[in-house]
C-alpha cells in the first residue's frame, strides 16, 4: 500500500482508539509477536481487529495466505468472526468485502480447527476418518463406562488408559507420544466403529498426524502466517502442544488474555502460560491500561484497579486513601435476612426497567436455595442456571441433543428456522416425561440459542450454523446461552457466568468458608482470625505454599465482579450453612476486605 494510504489508515485507527497509547502500541507494533494482557472491558476485541487491519494494509499478510484466530468456543469464535467481517471493511475500504475478508480470516475454536484438519488428513491415521468427523458423537473419557455398548467394547485396561490420559490433561501433564499413540489407537479401534470419538482425541489425533507426517504440519505452518489466540490464559496442555506444532520460526503471533481471569486450573488450564509463551517465543508484552466499561463509573473503576493491584503485589499493594473503592454490600443476621435484602434490591432495580441482573454464587448449596426461595416467595421471575458441567442432567441433556442433532442434520446440514424448530421439538419429545428445574432450564436455553441462530445468525451459511450448534452440544456450552434467555434475573455460579455480562451483579455469600470455599479457608494460616470482617490476607505475609491458592480465589472473585456493566454488590450474613446444613457463625470473607476495598453496608 502507498505510504499516503498507510498514513491515512494509521490516522483513522488512532482516532478510532481515542489515542489510547497502549492499544495503539499493540496495533502499530513492529514486533511480529505480541502477548497482550487484556482485562475485561479494556477494548481487547477492538484492538485485536485493528491489529489485523494494520497488518493487512502494511503488507504483512501475504496472498493467498490466511489468518488463524482461535478461541475456546464456537460461540465466541462466531462473535469475533462477525466483528471482523463487519469492521474490517470500514477500516480497509469498500474494495474489501466482508465475504472476501471472511475467507482471509479463519476464526474457530481448537476443536473446530482440528476437525478441519481431520476432514482432510484424518485418513492418514484412521480409515474410519474417511467419514465426516462431525458424524461421530464426541464424549468425555469418563462418560464411556456410562454407555453400555462402549463399556463392553473396551477392556478394563483400555478404559483405565483413556481415563488416565484425561486425568493427566486436567492436571496439566502433557501425554508423551507413545501414550498419545496408545490412546488414539484405542479410540480408533474401539470407539470409532461405534460412531464415537472423545473430545481429547480430536486434538490428540491431529498431534499424531503432525508428528508422523511433517509435510502436513509444514503446510499449516505456511498457510497461517499470523495466529491470533483469544482468552489465552485458559490454554490447556494439549491445546498448547497444538499451538507449538503450528507455530514456525516465521509465524507472527498475537496472544490475548488476562492472567487474573484464569479460573479453569482445575480442568487443565496451564499455570503461568502467558509468561511461558512470552519467554518461549520472545514475545513483546503489552498490558492494556484503560477500562472503558467503567470509564464513567469511578467506584467500579477503582474496584477493578484495586483488585488487579492486589493480584500484582500478592495482596500487598500501596493504595492511597482517596483511591479506596467502595463496594455496596448487604449484611443479614441470618441467611434468610441476607436473601430478603438482596431480593428487595433486585426488585428495586428491575421495577419498570429492562436492566439485566445476575445473582452469582461460588457454588451450589443450601445458601443459594434460600435466595432462590425468596425470589419465588416475592414472585420475582428468574432463570435457574446453577448447573455445573458435571451434573448428570446437564451432561445427559447435551448428549441427547448431540445425538438428535447429528441424526437430523448429519448428512444434509440444511439448517433453517423450520428444521431447527423440528429439531427442538424432537428434544422436547425425548424429555416429555422428565421434570426438574435443570431440565426445564436447559430446554429454555435450547430455545434461546435456536432463536438466536434462526434470527440474528440467519445470514450465516448452514455449515457455520451446524458447527456452532454441534460445538455447543459436544462441549456442554448451553450455559453460554444464558445471555439470550428472556429473563431479567439470572441465578448462576461464577464459573458458569464466565464470558457473560449483566447490568447488575450480586455476589452472594461472600463469607469465610463459603467464598472462598471450605478447602481454601481450611488451608489458610489465618483461618481463625478474629474480626468483624475476615482479613486473613492481612497484615502478615502469606506463606509461599498458600499464595497461589489465595490468588486463584481472587481470580474467581474478580471474574464475578467484572460480569457487571454498571454495578456489583456483595452480600453476606452472620450465619452460614455448612455442607451438612448445620448453622455456623460467619463474617464477610477476605475477598471483600482486601487492601483498597471498603464495604459499604446497606
Amino acid at each position: 500500500m502507498p505510504n499516503a494510504n498507510l498514513a491515512e489508515i494509521k490516522e483513522k485507527l488512532t482516532a478510532l482508539h481515542e489515542s489510547d497509547y497502549k492499544q495503539l502500541e499493540v496495533i502499530f507494533s513492529e514486533s511480529p509477536r505480541l502477548i497482550v494482557e487484556a482485562p475485561a472491558g479494556y477494548g481487547k476485541t477492538k484492538t485485536m481487529i485493528s491489529r489485523i487491519a494494520y497488518l493487512f494494509v502494511s503488507g504483512r499478510i501475504p496472498n493467498p495466505k490466511r489468518i488463524l484466530g482461535l478461541t475456546f468456543s464456537v460461540n465466541a469464535a462466531l462473535k469475533v468472526k462477525r466483528e471482523v467481517a463487519e469492521k474490517l471493511p470500514s477500516l480497509l475500504g469498500s474494495q474489501n468485502s466482508p465475504v472476501a475478508l471472511g475467507e482471509k480470516v479463519m476464526v474457530t475454536n481448537y476443536h473446530g480447527f482440528c476437525k478441519g484438519i481431520l476432514k482432510k488428513y484424518g485418513y492418514l491415521v484412521a480409515d474410519a476418518l474417511r467419514k465426516d468427523i462431525n458424524l461421530f458423537r464426541a464424549i468425555g473419557d469418563s462418560e464411556i463406562e456410562k454407555i453400555p455398548n462402549l463399556k463392553t467394547a473396551l477392556s478394563v485396561q483400555e478404559l483405565e488408559h483413556l481415563k488416565a490420559v484425561e486425568t493427566a490433561i486436567k492436571e496439566a501433564r502433557i501425554p508423551d507420544s507413545q501414550t498419545t499413540h496408545s490412546y488414539n489407537d484405542i479410540v480408533i479401534k474401539k470407539l470409532m466403529p461405534l460412531d464415537y470419538i472423545t473430545h481429547n482425541a480430536v486434538i490428540l489425533l491431529v498431534l499424531e498426524i503432525f508428528e508422523r507426517f511433517s509435510e502436513v504440519k509444514k503446510f499449516y505452518q505456511n498457510y497461517y502466517p499470523l495466529i491470533v489466540v483469544d482468552e489465552f490464559q485458559d490454554t490447556n496442555c494439549i491445546a498448547w502442544s497444538l499451538l507449538e506444532a503450528v507455530v514456525s520460526d516465521q509465524t507472527q503471533l498475537v496472544f490475548l488474555g488476562d492472567p487474573l481471569q484464569r479460573i479453569y486450573g482445575f480442568i487443565g488450564a496451564l499455570p503461568d502460560i502467558m509468561t511461558t509463551a512470552a519467554e518461549k517465543y520472545a514475545m513483546t508484552t503489552v498490558a492494556l491500561s484503560k477500562n472503558y466499561r467503567f470509564r464513567n463509573n469511578p467506584e467500579m473503576l477503582k474496584l477493578d484497579r484495586n483488585i488487579r493491584a492486589n493480584a500484582a503485589s500478592c495482596f500487598a499493594p500501596t493504595i492511597q486513601t482517596d483511591e479506596i473503592a467502595k463496594l455496596p454490600a448487604f449484611w443479614g443476621a441470618t441467611q434468610q435476612a441476607e436473601a430478603e435484602q438482596v431480593v428487595v434490591k433486585v426488585q428495586e432495580i428491575s421495577s419498570g426497567g429492562t436492566d439485566k441482573i445476575a445473582i452469582l454464587f461460588r457454588g451450589r448449596g443450601r445458601n443459594a436455595e434460600i435466595v432462590e426461595n425468596e425470589l419465588s416467595n416475592k414472585q420475582v421471575e428468574y432463570f435457574y442456571g446453577m448447573f455445573t458441567d458435571d451434573d448428570a442432567d446437564y451432561v445427559d441433556f447435551h448428549n441427547k441433543c448431540q445425538e438428535l442433532f447429528i441424526r437430523r442434520f448429519g448428512n444434509s446440514k440444511t439448517i433453517n428456522r423450520k428444521s431447527l424448530t423440528a429439531f427442538s421439538g424432537s428434544v422436547k419429545t425425548a424429555y416429555a416425561s422428565s421434570s426438574g428445574k435443570t431440565v426445564d432450564s436447559l430446554l429454555r436455553l435450547l430455545d434461546a440459542i435456536i432463536e438466536k441462530v434462526s434470527v440474528d445468525y440467519a445470514d450465516l451459511v448452514s455449515e457455520d450454523k451446524y458447527s456452532l450448534l454441534l460445538d455447543i452440544f459436544e462441549n456442554r456450552q448451553l450455559k453460554q446461552a444464558m445471555e439470550y434467555v428472556n429473563s431479567q434475573v439470572i441465578l448462576s455460579t461464577v464459573h458458569g457466568a464466565k464470558g457473560l455480562e449483566w447490568d447488575y451483579v450480586f455476589l452472594a455469600d461472600i463469607e469465610r468458608w463459603v467464598f472462598p470455599g471450605y478447602y481454601t479457608c481450611n488451608n489458610c494460616p489465618n483461618k481463625f482470625f478474629s474480626s468483624n470482617n475476615c482479613r486473613c490476607l492481612l497484615p502478615n505475609p502469606l506463606p509461599s505454599d498458600f499464595k497461589e491458592t489465595a490468588l486463584d480465589e481472587l481470580s474467581v472473585f474478580y471474574v464475578g465482579v467484572t460480569r457487571a456493566r454498571k454495578q456489583v454488590f456483595a452480600s453476606a450474613s452472620a450465619t452460614r450453612l455448612d455442607f451438612n446444613s448445620n448453622e455456623k457463625s460467619s463474617i464477610f470473607s477476605c475477598m471483600a476486605s482486601i487492601t483498597g476495598v471498603q464495604l459499604v453496608k446497606g
